[in-house]
């Protein structure tokens, strides 16, 4: 049991903490040495690849409001929803197998284990994109009608972006759990280099198709699959010539499907965040159609540059996300409890000043900001009136998205569940339809940062009841205190 009175600093033996503790799995980068280094070799790829992927859906942005037009940028934000279904979907299955391959991984398993879980999870999520494709080729015409508020202009453009990339959409699916396997395995140079030239070949995927070729909004999509086609052949002829840590010799459907229940109760939650953004997006859409009146148009204009900035910040913060998840999850499988708490720490003190930083340029800069996208000044002024607003509190978003990762990475499926859908389901959404009586238009963006204040409140809540039911260090902490355990190997 930890002793809650001896309080210790937020970063006490994180960046020095190179533990020699004895192993069994001396291969394993995660266990040993110094966990800064580790941190720091892990995330910073990541988060590189992850500001390129941002900067990827700024240029995507940039092209469509200078070479096709303020309509066209229009028409993909208002796809955003449907966007942001598919990731979710997506995530389903990745988000869960990436928990159970570091876990795996920092356990020590066999090679044939490692290659039966990537290729069930390969499998589910191929089932995972066909449902998405069926109910778009059933459904998209009327949903994609519905949010263009009669206007057959902006539901041409809108469903011809959206139609290309759910059609492809196992592309998207498979390249995202290639990602995740190398990631888990250390291979983050690799995945670095793949993802750095993949995003340079949309750049001149965007130029081609929508300046030269003129394909508008299709240019758009079809160079983001390139992108990602790409990206995925570069990743399987790799695995073709590095030593692998995977072997596929039983490839039978029961074999494949073993850890499908563990994919969905760790990858259904983080999804149902993703799907929580798209329902939030479309309750902003269809709040602004009620209490925007004529200014529509531009102010769903503004709304898809402050999106597109949120996913630029954002994504960094995933990246973090998703290092932190790979070194928690190894330390974790492997019991060594005082790196695995350590890790915990550097991600809440990363992400908060991170997310701090981020919310500060945005209220400095938000007047400025979107003539960089648009010649319009209706879309430019509606982009600095509203980006203070989306942005404020952003500073409590990182820590509670980092606990969120904690509980994914450490198998607790419940409290990680509770934490990644509270925010949307719980605050977020009612709040926008609710706040809009209150204070009008204003409503729908101040109900972002009133739901941080309120995730807030429910996250301190939640480690509370932890650490009275569990006996752990503020909620979180496996081990007495870092001194004490600094070279004793793993805990029982």
């Amino acid at each position: 049991m930890i002793d809650s009175t001896k309080m210790e600093t937020p970063l006490a033996g994180v960046a020095d903490l190179s533990l020699e503790l004895p192993t069994d799995k001396p291969d394993n980068r995660y266990l040993t040495g110094s966990l800064g280094l580790v941190f720091a070799r892990t995330a910073v790829p990541i988060i590189l690849v992850m500001l390129v992927n941002g900067l990827f859906t700024l240029v995507d942005a940039w092209f469509l409001g200078v070479y096709v037009g303020a309509e066209a940028l229009t028409a993909v934000t208002l796809m955003f929803p449907l966007f942001m279904m598919l990731i979710a979907m997506a995530t389903i299955v990745s988000n869960g197998f990436s928990s159970v391959m570091a876990r795996l991984l920092g356990a020590g398993a066999k090679s044939s284990v490692l290659g039966n879980a990537f290729a069930g999870a390969i499998l589910l999520s191929l089932i995972f994109s066909g449902i998405l494709i069926a109910g778009f080729l059933s459904f998209g015409f009327n949903l994609v009608e519905l949010v263009a508020k009669g206007s057959d202009t902006l539901a041409l453009m809108g469903f011809t972006y959206i139609a290309i990339l759910i059609v492809l959409s196992p592309i998207t699916f498979i390249e995202m759990l290639y990602f995740d396997l190398l990631r888990c395995e250390g291979r983050v140079a690799f995945m670095t280099a793949a993802s750095l030239s993949t995003i340079l070949l949309n750049v001149l995927f965007n130029y081609v198709l929508i300046v030269e070729m003129d394909w508008g909004v299709a240019g758009s999509a079809y160079g983001t699959i390139a992108a990602q086609l790409t990206a995925l052949f570069a990743m399987i002829v790799y695995r073709f010539f590095a030593r692998s840590t995977l072997s596929f010799d039983t490839l039978a459907f029961k074999v494949m499907r073993s850890h499908w229940r563990d994919y969905l109760a760790l990858g259904v939650p983080p999804s149902l965040g993703y799907l929580g953004v798209s329902l939030s997006s479309a309750a902003i859409i269809y709040s602004l159609q009620l209490w925007s009146g004529d200014n529509y148009e531009a102010t769903v204009g503004a709304y898809g540059i402050t999106t597109r900035l949120m996913t630029f910040f954002f994504l960094p913060l995933l990246g973090l996300s998703m290092a932190f998840q790979t070194v928690l999850g190894n330390n974790f499988g492997a019991q060594y409890w005082a790196r695995a708490d350590a890790s915990v720490k550097l991600a809440l003190v990363l992400s908060f000043f991170y997310c701090l930083a981020a919310e500060i340029f945005f209220l400095l800069f938000a007047d400025v900001i979107a003539y960089g996208f648009v010649d319009d000044a209706a879309i430019a002024s509606e982009t600095g009136r509203i980006l203070p607003y989306m942005f404020l509190l952003f500073f409590l978003f990182g820590p509670t998205m980092m606990l969120a990762s904690y509980f994914q990475a450490t198998g607790d499926a419940k409290r990680s569940a509770f934490m990644n859908l509270s925010r949307t389901y719980l605050f977020a959404l009612p709040l926008t339809f609710a706040l809009p009586f209150l204070l009008g238009e204003l409503g729908v963006w101040v109900a972002g940062p009133v739901a941080e204040l309120l995730m807030l409140g429910m996250t301190v809540f939640l480690l509370i009841q932890v650490r009275r039911k569990q006996k752990l260090h503020w909620g979180l902490f496996r081990h007495q205190a870092t001194s004490a355990v600094m070279n004793t190997g793993p805990q029982p």
